[in-house]
């Protein structure tokens, strides 16, 4: 149960993250507005979140498809609400196309931590 608790640190520690980065005002870069550097910040933002999500659901067993569904889900609603807070930031605006990116992140890293371990468990590696 111990262990279980525990991987969900990581998971909260990302959140604090990408809400303090949401909250800061940020510093007008000539053409980053839309750029495909911004859309590059937000996937790997999100793919750190769904790489922990999919971990932390590993090391507390919930390793159905329902789980991930939930989780992926809840990701997804997590990146609507980071956007919609851009709102009362200044020079910062909810954009659909950083949204996109943001789900793109964290579905690619929930798929690939899930593929990785898999074949690690399946090849005897990951047993414990």
């Amino acid at each position: 149960m111990k262990q279980s608790a525990a991987a969900w640190w990581p998971v909260g520690a990302w959140v604090i993250v990408i809400l303090a980065l949401t909250g800061f005002q940020l510093p007008r870069l000539v053409g980053a507005s839309g750029s495909q550097l911004d859309k590059l910040v937000h996937f790997g933002m999100y793919f750190g979140l769904g790489w922990t999500l999919a971990r932390a659901a590993r090391i507390s067993g919930l390793r159905t498809a329902l789980a991930a569904a939930a989780l992926i889900a809840a990701g997804i609603v997590f990146a609507g609400l980071d956007e919609l807070l851009q709102r009362w930031v200044p020079r910062r605006a909810p954009d659909m196309a950083d949204w996109l990116a943001d789900v793109a992140g964290l579905v690619t890293a929930y798929a690939l931590y899930a593929a990785t371990w898999r074949r690690r468990w399946k090849s005897g590696a990951g047993r414990a």
